[in-house]
């Protein structure tokens, strides 16, 4: 299981870094993340993700993970996404319909992948903050740090290990994924369309 730990560190260094390439980034992490799920026996508790629904909170929860986007969008001219958006997505091979493809896969699929992976998984029952919860925030930074001044780097990280703590507190509180997964699919939709709007 540690191991697993650093299937997100090894795809985005590969793909980001050495093929400059956003797509086989992403495809390099689901398919590690598949191969621990199939290695490890997990895939046989894919009924997770469908479970856990509450109406009460599912409005909180995806209002939380549409902060993501809102907060992306009136800090991104201050942080230097604005200045660095579009030559490193120009780099990564992420233009035009290409680029638009990749923010449609990324919200519609990455949060299945990523909750499972992360909230089921390498999930922990304690109710305060997890080595993984770190983990999962530290992995975004390699990301990050192509788009936004190093400053920043620190602010992200803070709230991507809150939103980490409070999808796995979803996914305890509520015995399922299906909460977390909601919210982490507003999260990345959100994030990924102003992206993308930013970059026209």
């Amino acid at each position: 299981m540690k191991l697993a730990l650093l299937v997100p560190y090894v795809a985005m260094v590969i793909g980001l870094y050495i093929f400059k390439s956003g797509w086989i980034a992403f495809i390099l992490y689901h398919l590690l993340i598949l191969g621990f799920l199939i290695y490890s026996k997990k895939l046989s508790s894919w009924k997770n993700m469908f479970k856990g629904f509450n109406l009460g909170f599912a409005f909180g929860a995806i209002l939380f993970g549409l902060m993501g986007g809102i907060i992306l969008y009136f800090l991104s001219p201050y942080a230097g996404v604005e200045s660095k958006l579009t030559p490193v997505l120009t780099s990564l091979g992420l233009t035009g319909g290409i680029w638009m493809a990749f923010v449609i896969y990324h919200f519609l699929i990455n949060s299945w992948f990523e909750e499972f992976f992360w909230r089921d998984y390498l999930g922990s029952d304690k109710k305060g903050f997890v080595f993984s919860d770190f983990v999962f925030a530290g992995y975004h930074l390699l990301v990050l740090a192509l788009f936004l001044s190093w400053p920043w780097w620190i602010l992200s990280f803070a709230i991507l290990s809150f939103a980490a703590w409070f999808w796995r507190h979803l996914r305890r509180k509520y015995n399922g994924l299906l909460m977390p997964i909601l919210s982490h699919i507003a999260a990345d939709a959100s994030i990924m369309l102003v992206a993308y709007f930013i970059s026209l």
